[in-house]
């Protein structure tokens, strides 16, 4: 899985001036999206932001594999019932994989002329939104090495996409400075996968400027890498 943040507040991880790109990394809202919540152990609790425990039943209607169980529609599902229970976090991620955001962040991105997510308002939580990249840019998977595990030869996607950080993207990549994009590959495994988020740097500015919670900003190297 991705790894999880641990700050409660927005920072930019360099201050180095040559960064022009930066890695969105945020934290779990303690929520999930498609499944029941499971009865875990206090032990299973203190690992939760690193392996969330995916045992809870799924809830009905989501449009699933018949074969692998693989979810198929992730981001065109009604998400009718889930109710954000982390409440703190102003950009956050169920533990399957929904970027979810707050009424703080929706505001600081309209009003500073922020681009590239569409919002769309919970159902039943209308204090939060789902939130989605629209474009997509090309991740490097053959020089980061990514291992793409378990392909279903029913609905072709993978179980587990395992090699996320470092960031490398193709050559010719570009991000506008005040644009927030998506990486066309999810990572992960089973339901927990979901894109990297990626924003240039006056984004990245106006993010931490606005002092929203549950936002690291990591910077990409020129060269394709990601420190942190």
């Amino acid at each position: 899985m991705l790894p999880a943040t641990s700050s409660v507040s927005t920072r930019i991880s360099s201050k180095r001036l040559a960064v022009s790109i930066f890695r969105i990394s945020l934290q779990h809202n303690d929520t999930y999206a498609f499944r029941q919540r499971p009865v875990i152990t206090r032990n299973q609790e203190v690992y939760q932001d690193i392996v969330p425990d995916m045992s809870g039943s799924f809830v009905g209607g989501a449009s699933r594999c018949e074969w692998c169980e693989e979810l198929l529609s992730k981001w065109d599902e009604s998400l009718r019932g889930v109710v954000i229970k982390q409440r703190k976090h102003d950009l956050s991620v169920t533990y399957d994989g929904v970027l979810i955001a707050s009424e703080r962040f929706v505001a600081a991105y309209t009003a500073n002329g922020l681009s590239g997510m569409v919002f769309r308002r919970l159902p039943d939580d209308s204090c939060f939104f789902a939130v989605r990249a629209v474009r997509a840019i090309e991740f490097d998977s053959v020089r980061r090495k990514t291992r793409f595990i378990d392909r279903c030869q029913y609905c072709g996607n993978y179980e587990s996409v395992v090699g996320a950080v470092p960031v490398f993207l193709r050559a010719g990549s570009e991000v506008g400075e005040r644009e927030i994009v998506r990486t066309d590959l999810v990572f992960g495994s089973g339901d927990e996968k979901h894109p990297l988020l990626i924003c240039g740097s006056s984004a990245a500015s106006i993010i931490a400027s606005a002092s929203l919670k549950g936002v690291d900003l990591i910077p990409i190297e020129e060269d394709g890498g990601s420190g942190g």
